[in-house]
């Protein structure tokens, strides 16, 4: 069987000397590049089930996974994401999955509560905590998002891409309604911003954007990374999502926190950019990132797509979106492959947009002022007829409609950055 080359290394950055610990059968290897660096664990050789054996042989089994005494190892590729065996073991076909860089945490806990529809991993091996291998049973589906999006972008075909985009999001909202009642925390404002600004400062990146966050966007299991090509399609239309290897950028710079539902559709949102511009389609863009929204939001537990979640001077969709692009960046840095689309125009985009919520604040500021006034001349001066209260009552009522006019401000989530 030919040997496969590296393609999950990124092209930029170089193999260096410093090895660390690794189970039998795997090589440590630092990569160092531009501002950056990664430790990876790559499987030395698997050219046959006794190499297969070698490599697992330290390592800690989860789930279901195929008897290493009787399988066979029948083809191997890699791609971006890490190396791929195809096995046969008493005639069921598998597929294992290396992680160069390991993943969260929670993959086991995404697999055992998520909904059954998922094509999710039976099992796999980890190593220290670390998963390093998943396996599932092959499942041949019909086709995926990815390719029948790009076809109706192909042919300006509107109405089956919106449907394609809302079926898309249904999918991601069922598996967030199947994992709600398994792990919810509150958001984690701190450490969100902090992850803002320590990839600005490793892109040395002239923006910066900080935010509130809504308190209903809280923690939970989130995916990570989701695109079009992980939502699957049946032969009956049934859209479901597969649970894959992490993306690059999550070896570069590993999470330290965890996530709201709101970036996972900030994932396909940036994915539906990068699909929309690498065909230049003329469907409005806002009515595809409308359809998507529709969907997730129909089938999301709803104080995970409520308005407040959404709201944009509170972080909302917008700023998940500039939180991808930036990982965009530091994945096309590693590789030197040029600057990425829409990734690098939604970041241009970020000072004026700020700077026009900025003057935003003024109404709201406004808003504050009368509505305080209103309330303070209340307590302070208790109305003894209804021409004292008339003054009071002026301030609370146009400081309410202020701050009504300062939400609708807010730009609505299906409206990209880069139309603002």
């Amino acid at each position: 069987m030919p040997a496969v080359e590296n393609p999950w290394r990124p092209s930029a950055m170089k193999v260096s000397e410093t090895k660390g610990e690794s189970p039998s059968g795997f090589n440590s290897i630092r990569l160092i590049g531009s501002r950056m660096s990664m430790d990876i664990l790559e499987p030395i050789s698997i050219e046959s089930s006794d190499d297969w054996k070698n490599v697992i042989s330290e390592l800690d089994t989860w789930g279901e996974v195929p008897d290493s005494q009787i399988l066979e190892i029948t083809s191997q590729s890699g791609n971006e994401r890490g190396l791929s065996l195809e096995i046969k073991c008493s005639d069921i076909r598998w597929l294992a999955e290396f992680l160069p860089w390991g993943s969260d945490n929670k993959l086991e806990s995404k697999v055992i509560n998520s909904h059954p529809s998922l094509d999710k991993p039976s099992g796999g091996y980890s190593w220290k905590g670390q998963n390093l291998i998943i396996l599932r049973k092959i499942n041949n589906s019909h086709t995926n998002s990815n390719i029948e999006l790009l076809q109706a972008l192909k042919e300006e075909n509107k109405e089956l891409a919106t449907k394609i985009l809302y079926n898309s999001g249904k999918s991601l909202g069922i598996y967030h309604s199947s994992v709600k009642s398994v792990r919810e925390t509150p958001m984690d404002q701190k450490r969100w911003n902090n992850r803002l600004i320590n990839l600005e400062e490793k892109l040395r990146a002239n923006t910066i954007w900080r935010a509130p966050f809504s308190r209903k966007a809280t923690c939970m299991l989130s995916l990570g990374d989701i695109r079009f090509k992980d939502i699957l399609i049946s032969e009956n239309d049934d859209y479901f999502i597969r649970l894959g290897p992490p993306r690059l950028a999550d070896g570069l710079y590993k999470p330290d926190c965890e996530f709201p539902a709101i970036r996972d559709l900030s994932c396909l949102i940036q994915d539906l950019g990068r699909l929309y511009y690498s065909i230049q389609s003329s469907i409005e863009i806002t009515h595809l990132r409308k359809s998507l929204i529709e969907g997730w939001s129909d089938y999301a537990p709803p104080s995970w797509s409520s308005s407040d979640v959404f709201y944009t001077h509170k972080g909302g969709l917008a700023i998940w979106e500039y939180e991808q692009s930036l990982l965009d960046v530091l994945e096309s840095t590693a590789n030197q492959s040029g600057p990425p689309t829409p990734a690098v125009q939604i970041i241009s985009k970020v000072i004026p947009f700020q700077k026009s919520m900025y003057n935003s604040r003024t109404i709201a500021a406004l808003s504050f002022l009368l509505i305080f006034l209103g309330v303070s001349t209340v307590i302070n001066s208790p109305p003894n007829s209804l021409l004292d209260a008339l003054i009071p009552s002026i301030c609370i009522i146009f400081g309410y409609f202020t701050h009504s006019f300062y939400r609708r401000l807010s730009p609505p989530p299906e409206k990209p950055i880069t139309d603002i």
